[in-house]
């Protein structure tokens, strides 16, 4: 009976340092990063990965970011990567499954993004505001929402200086409505991944492709570009997340899971958009010093029918705003008071 009682006690006190263990171990979670951007490129090097530092800092530890070796799913999977848990934390442009998300869609008309950190502040916002309420992306965390400079035209050879210029141009598109636009304008939208990009310039598969300049540089493709027309404001903006699969969120205490968010929201979108306007002003300014008058800004002529060429898909998006019950035209208006509320208060 002693024995027993001993056994017993024995048996207590190992299943209770086991459920000590792993109550332990429970609180340690590592995060799978989606790795499919460039591993040097400034978006990571300069955004992601300090986040990632301080994701681990403020948790004393017990969540750390691990990128993967290689893509878990390609840019177009990303967001289902992280829904299904393929994958645990991922970036990513919304434009990549196109028609998935038609509320993000208000960002990437052109003609609006002067700053993307100011931008990406307001574009929070708005997001809280309005869009989060019609139960976008409520399949994951969302942790940030921002997004990239304003896109201009980039071409191989021929110089985009008036409307007519567009006739029977190949060019990529970053987002739905520019391919409309520029069908509209007689060009020939042509859908691909910036992983495909170098490709489709080297090869002459494009005539050129709509992009913001960082990006040119940034995946050093600006060789293969002789002609550039910025658009001010942009002839389009990006729209783009970070988000953690929910059942890993789960997994993190409470008290972790309010340090990361107190981190991330508005300052992480804020910060991610700021990146961007950085380096995208550096890359102008060494995209102007190779191409001196082949580096141009767009006429008035052609701002105006880029512009009225665009405009038929803005009032689609309204209607598709009215779909997911948001008031489409209250919400955009609060985005651009929001920018430049925020400028004015630099």
């Amino acid at each position: 009976m002693k024995l027993n009682f001993k056994r017993g006690l024995l048996s207590a006190t190992l299943i209770a340092g086991c459920l000590t263990a792993t109550s332990a171990f429970a609180e340690k979670v590592t995060l799978r990063f989606n790795q499919w951007f460039p591993v040097n490129h400034w978006s990571q090097q300069d955004g992601l990965y300090p986040y990632f530092d301080e994701i681990k800092r403020v948790t004393e530890g017990r969540v750390v970011v691990r990128p993967s070796a290689k893509p878990l799913a390609p840019p177009t999977k990303n967001y289902q990567a992280i829904q299904s848990g393929i994958a645990d934390i991922s970036w990513g442009p919304h434009g990549y499954t196109p028609g998935a998300f038609p509320l993000t869609e208000m960002v990437e008309f052109g003609f609006q993004i002067e700053d993307a950190g100011d931008a990406s502040a307001a574009y929070w916002r708005t997001y809280k505001k309005f869009f989060e309420q019609t139960g976008m992306q409520d399949d994951v965390v969302t942790v940030a929402m921002h997004v990239t400079s304003g896109g201009n035209i980039h071409m191989r050879e021929k110089a985009i200086v008036t409307p007519a210029d567009f006739e029977g141009q190949k060019i990529r598109i970053q987002v739905p409505a520019v391919g409309d636009a520029l069908k509209t304008l007689g060009g020939v939208p042509i859908s691909g991944t910036l992983s495909e990009l170098r490709e489709m310039l080297s090869r002459g598969i494009i005539d050129g492709t709509m992009l913001s300049d960082e990006l040119l540089t940034g995946f050093k493709v600006d060789k293969y570009v002789n002609q550039i027309t910025q658009v001010p404001g942009g002839v389009y903006s990006s729209s783009a997340f970070v988000i953690i699969n929910k059942d890993k969120w789960n997994q993190i205490s409470k008290k972790d899971q309010d340090a990361i968010m107190a981190i991330s929201g508005e300052k992480l979108s804020r910060d991610m958009g700021a990146l961007w306007h950085k380096n995208d002003i550096e890359a102008r300014a060494a995209l102007k010093a190779r191409l001196g008058d082949d580096y141009r800004v767009a006429s008035p002529e052609l701002v105006d029918a880029i512009k009225a060429a665009i405009a038929p898909s803005e009032k689609v998006w309204l209607d598709k705003a009215k779909a997911e019950n948001v008031d489409g035209e209250a919400a955009w208006a609060f985005f651009k008071e929001e920018t430049k509320k925020i400028a004015s208060e630099k």
